[in-house]
């Protein structure tokens, strides 16, 4: 009888496998809120697909008893998204970093550089990956248009650069997999000592306005995702992101706002400005600005903070405490041309109460092997006399 056959089988086969993939696929083709910005990590997405594949098993074999397993379970990832290789590294969690350059790639792996060599064996593989990515965010990218700043199902940061503008297809990929760490793990692994781990939850229980400057790769996003894990759950927190990188799982009244640029004469850019505008109309404790990376961005950053919700954080790129505060008047600046230094001065000392300044040391080979506070700074609400910051490090 069939029903004894399919009882005798031990698992799928690889037909089998194909075909399920394959209705999983069409079934998720026009499902606008399978991926979306409401989930938190790589195996909340994973559960997605394990039901998915656990339904299309029992409706072909309803008499079987057969396993989900991992291996199918990224065998689809894989199909569903078209990224082929680059799933393995998603999915390590010691990977921080993934660069393609035509058909070779590199990837940095405990904060060392490996160069893969030849992984794709013709451009067209690495098209069709452009061609994944780009499907699912809607977005763009070709001759006219030959740069693409999206992010992968999993929260990974990706941008694209393609000929005419560069001489490769450059692919670079920030992985999203660093931001589980409790604030004594970053004791445990030397980011700061123990004194200023207790001045770091001080601070956020007395509701500073922390700022957190580095370079790139320096942690700080790390360390704002581990911070913010400390705010009581009774307080509403609203998050202004480019892209999704600050996540709060456990925290039930978060609302994250993220920007959109206009890839399309379709698209209605919305930017930093009009969320912070959004934002102050709706209730909220603390308000939480992702990185600074422009004059609007930072202009909007010192408003958004000057309105009175105490225990805000934003982070930006610096090479010091003290020059993330040139940085700042600089930008701000910038935006706005007929405002004075000193006024901004002014903006700044009363929005910012501490600076946080992280770095990294690197090793001969110029790989990083470790990332520590370098420097908290604190930071007076006036002026003094001649019109200069009153800073205190600690």
């Amino acid at each position: 009888m069939l029903r004894d056959r399919i009882c005798d089988q031990d698992k799928l086969t690889k037909d089998d496998e194909k075909e399920i993939i394959s209705l999983i696929k069409k079934k998720i083709k026009n499902d606008d809120f399978f991926v979306n910005s409401s989930f938190f990590n790589r195996d909340d997405f994973k559960g997605k697909v394990y039901l998915l594949l656990k339904d299309e098993i029992e409706k072909k074999y309803p008499y079987s008893d057969f396993d989900v397993e991992d291996n199918l379970i990224n065998k689809a990832l894989s199909e569903i998204f078209g990224l082929g290789i680059l799933e393995k590294f998603l999915q390590d969690r010691m990977v921080t970093d993934i660069f393609i350059q035509d058909n070779e790639m590199i990837i940095i792996k405990n904060g060392i550089k490996e160069y893969l060599g030849t992984v794709f064996n013709s451009l067209d593989e690495v098209y069709l990956i452009i061609d994944r990515i780009k499907s699912n965010t809607g977005k763009t990218v070709d001759q006219r248009v030959p740069f693409l700043n999206t992010v992968l199902y999993d929260g990974s940061r990706c941008s694209i650069v393609i000929p005419p503008i560069s001489d490769r297809v450059y692919i670079s990929i920030r992985v999203f997999n660093c931001i589980d760490f409790e604030l004594e793990d970053l004791l445990r692994l030397n980011m700061f000592n123990k004194k200023d781990y207790d001045i770091l939850k001080d601070l956020v229980d007395k509701k500073k306005n922390i700022l957190i400057a580095g370079s790139m790769g320096s942690g700080k996003t790390t360390l704002l995702n581990t911070l913010v894990k400390l705010i009581p759950k009774n307080e509403f927190i609203n998050i202004i992101q480019d892209v999704p990188e600050i996540k709060l799982k456990e925290h039930p009244f978060v609302r994250m706002l993220c920007t959109r640029t206009k890839s399309r004469e379709s698209d209605n850019e919305i930017n930093q400005d009009r969320l912070v505008f959004e934002t102050l109309r709706m209730k909220a404790d603390r308000i939480i600005v992702g990185e600074v990376r422009d004059s609007m961005a930072a202009y909007q950053m010192l408003q958004a903070l000057n309105t009175g919700h105490r225990g805000s954080f934003s982070t930006i790129h610096a090479d010091s405490a003290f020059d993330a505060f040139l940085k700042l008047e600089t930008l701000a600046m910038e935006y706005k041309t007929n405002i004075s230094n000193y006024v901004v001065k002014q903006m700044i000392s009363r929005a910012i109460d501490v600076v946080l300044f992280l770095d990294y040391e690197k090793d001969e080979d110029f790989n990083i092997c470790n990332r520590r506070l370098k420097e908290l700074l604190l930071v007076d609400n006036n002026l003094s006399k001649r019109g200069d910051y009153k800073l205190e490090y600690l």
